[in-house]
């Protein structure tokens, strides 16, 4: 039988993971909607789609050069739900698109939010939940983030079959406004500091020191990364045309 004392010490933990959940399948239904959006506005262009999916690894490459200094000293509760309340306006705007610059531009914001938010995201995480319930928690948001996968798309071609690609891009930005909302009963764990210092090349190349010295002593997980991300790549690329593929 749960105790009421375990259930107090899993508050903040089951908080976060429904922020994390919403905001997740959030993610995949705007990723099939944005895709049929763009095949739209383009009367049908592959390549269009294509160039849709390589925005977001060329902004990750150009900005988490240089966020996670920007992230390290200062507040990651409000950096997460800045970046949740952006990512849902921007989606919203999506539904005023009359032309794929102006859709490029809008997912380049977009990709500089997501910069922001995964690295905030995954120190947060380790800040709220407890180490000894850290597998725990990673087990369920792991399962999630499976169903995400599935539930996201399908929610998404429902809306889509039902209503328009813009609708379904408003539903989209919903899950990013409760995701910001469950957010706000959390506490801001970070420590207190003075003063924030700047942003500079010199503190930039710090870190990079840091994180160097890292994968050289940890080879073991600097290759199981790099070849996850390897992975992830070549996964990039297929998604890049199966609306494409499934629309002729």
């Amino acid at each position: 039988m749960i105790s009421l004392h375990n259930l107090k010490e899993w508050k903040n933990p089951i908080i976060l993971f429904i922020s994390l959940s919403s905001a997740h399948i959030g993610s995949f239904v705007y990723l099939a909607a944005i895709n049929v959006l763009v095949y739209k506005i383009t009367d049908g262009s592959a390549a269009a789609v294509a160039g849709m999916w390589m925005i977001s690894p060329i902004i990750n490459m150009m900005t988490k050069l240089w966020t996670g200094s920007f992230i390290d000293y200062r507040s990651k509760k409000k950096i997460v739900m800045i970046t949740y309340v952006l990512r849902a306006l921007l989606i919203v705007t999506m539904f005023f698109a009359t032309n794929i610059t102006y859709l490029y531009l809008i997912l380049i914001a977009l990709s500089v939010a997501q910069s922001f938010f995964v690295p905030a995201s995954v120190t947060y995480t380790t800040m709220i939940v407890p180490f000894e319930k850290r597998k725990k928690f990673n087990t369920f948001r792991s399962v999630t983030s499976s169903s995400a996968f599935i539930i996201g798309p399908a929610i998404a071609g429902v809306f889509i079959l039902l209503t328009t690609v813009e609708v379904t891009l408003l539903l989209t930005s919903l899950f990013f406004v409760i995701a910001a909302l469950f957010i706000c009963f959390l506490p801001d764990v970070d420590k207190k500091k003075m003063e924030v210092p700047r942003l500079t090349v010199n503190r930039v190349k710090g870190d990079f020191t840091i994180v160097f010295t890292f994968l050289k002593k940890e080879k073991y997980v600097s290759f199981v990364y790099l070849g996850y991300l390897f992975l992830v790549i070549i996964a990039y690329v297929m998604d890049a045309q199966e609306v494409a593929f499934i629309k002729q």
